[in-house]
């Protein structure tokens, strides 16, 4: 074996060597991708959707660190049963050193023509996280509502705000015009919006809330908040009035405005509620919004 032939293992040992070290420095200078931080992660706490929808999706978001991980989640029934109104097996949600982006787990809701209970439901939970991930909310409720009755309904789904600090300013927001006639977007998808929450002032975050049939023509329905742990002033700005939901809608989502000190409180929350549906009654008309960090 001539010395060249000898050297050329050792040469490609060193070049594999160095390229690990440039990628584990690359890692590391990734805000908050340091060896010992730990990616928080949280599921949407409830999403509701008509039974027609077809599919209902959990966001499961992430923030304060960016290494590498996951987590598993497991799916229980509960008066949803598989497979006659949904469909959707355990699985587990990775996350490479670096990303910073939401995950989203999708189950498919099974139409039928049967006149059932208004909201069945079913549970995905959060669990088994690698050593890098923290899990602060772990319990998905997922609602199916029928649409197969002539009963019109309304409901409001629990929401969560997950900090995700900032380096860099945010893109500006403005909160839409309170007035009584304006007609918030219906959601486009079948879940909550993939906006984790920041921490500046004017920070926006949107309360949903669905109905399990399209309206034939526009109706009103009454919005209000109120004060849990976090308070009105102090951590939000309060919101009471009608809400004027467009024809065609099945989801429309309500914008709070979040005020800085919410952000220093871990696990608190305040309420929504949902009144005096023109359209027809509200079911399950109460919810709750937590800040976690």
């Amino acid at each position: 074996m001539t010395m060249k032939s000898r050297m050329l293992p050792a040469l490609g040992a060193a070049v594999t060597a160095l390229a690990a070290v440039i990628a584990a420095s690359a890692v590391a200078d990734l805000p908050g991708a340091a060896a010992d931080c730990q990616r928080s992660v949280a599921i949407d706490p409830q999403v509701t959707v008509s039974e027609a929808a077809g599919t209902l999706t959990f966001t499961v978001y992430t923030a304060s660190c960016a290494a590498a991980g996951s987590v598993a989640y497991t799916v229980t029934d509960g008066t949803a049963r598989r497979p006659g109104d949904y469909q959707l097996a355990s699985g587990v949600l990775q996350w490479p050193a670096g990303d910073t982006g939401s995950r989203q787990i999708r189950a498919t809701v099974s139409g039928d023509v049967l006149t059932e209970a208004l909201l069945e439901d079913f549970t995905v939970t959060l669990g088994s996280p690698s050593q890098s991930v923290r899990i602060v909310s772990a319990s998905g409720r997922g609602r199916i509502f029928d649409d197969d009755t002539q009963l019109r309904a309304a409901t409001i789904d629990h929401r969560l705000c997950l900090l995700e600090p900032r380096t860099s300013p945010p893109p500006p927001t403005a909160l839409p015009s309170p007035s009584p006639t304006t007609k918030p977007d219906p959601d486009p998808g079948s879940g909550t919006p993939a906006t984790p929450c920041t921490i500046e002032s004017g920070n926006i975050i949107s309360s949903p809330f669905g109905l399990n049939t399209p309206l034939t023509a526009d109706a009103t329905v009454h919005f209000r908040t109120s004060d849990g742990d976090l308070l009105a002033g102090l951590d939000y700005v309060a919101v009471d009035r009608t809400i004027t939901i467009p024809a065609g809608a099945t989801t429309v989502a309500v914008p709070i405005q979040l005020l800085p000190h919410a952000f220093t409180q871990q696990g608190r929350h305040f309420d929504v509620v949902i009144s005096s549906f023109s359209g027809g009654q509200v079911v399950s008309g109460s919810a709750r919004v937590t800040v976690w960090r």
